[in-house]
């Protein structure tokens, strides 16, 4: 892996979830049953500083027998923000939090490291959220970026990456007090 101390390089990334790692678990609570699902969620990092990123977070979920969503078909993503910490050692730890629209949502919490995968560095992330609804992913994050062909065409939902992030701001940093 590239200098294991130095994860400033994610500034400016983006991530999505390859075709291979959409299929997702959820639990319903109120029937106590199991269903696959498809859950492609793509990251715009758009800051970094001293092990702490920060940035836009969008997620698009749909039934895994159903056909990939057709773009203006009701097909909208969940955006939502971005806080992460990565360690000198790659470990990861996100928290994704809903937008300023009250909402009964909580935060979703996602768990992983940075490794080698597939000749590139991935982040190999689990998460779970939901409340009578639970659902439970992992996947290998991989990054892409214009003239990528998952920029164009995200796995599992045909949306492009700006699509799938569309209309959403990433979370203003703060001058430090005492700063002019």
């Amino acid at each position: 892996m590239a200098d294991a101390t130095d994860f400033s390089w994610l500034e400016g990334t983006y991530w999505y979830v390859p075709a291979a790692d959409l299929p997702a678990m959820q639990y319903d609570a109120a029937r106590n049953t199991l269903a696959w699902i498809v859950d492609q969620t793509v990251w715009h990092i758009t800051g970094y500083r001293a092990g702490y990123f920060w940035g836009i977070s969008s997620v698009l979920i749909h039934d895994a027998g159903d056909e990939v969503p057709a773009r203006g078909r009701g097909a909208r993503p969940t955006g939502l923000a971005l806080l992460g910490s990565i360690t000198l050692e790659g470990s990861v730890h996100l928290t994704f939090v809903p937008g300023a629209v009250l909402t009964s949502r909580s935060a979703t919490i996602g768990i992983g490291r940075a490794i080698e995968h597939e000749g590139g560095i991935a982040l190999e992330m689990q998460m779970s959220t939901g409340t009578l609804e639970r659902t439970a992913h992992w996947a290998y994050m991989m990054q892409t970026k214009p003239g990528d062909p998952s920029w164009e065409a995200l796995p599992g939902v045909g949306l492009s990456v700006p699509e799938m992030l569309d209309g959403m701001d990433p979370p203003k940093v703060l001058p430090a007090k005492g700063s002019t």
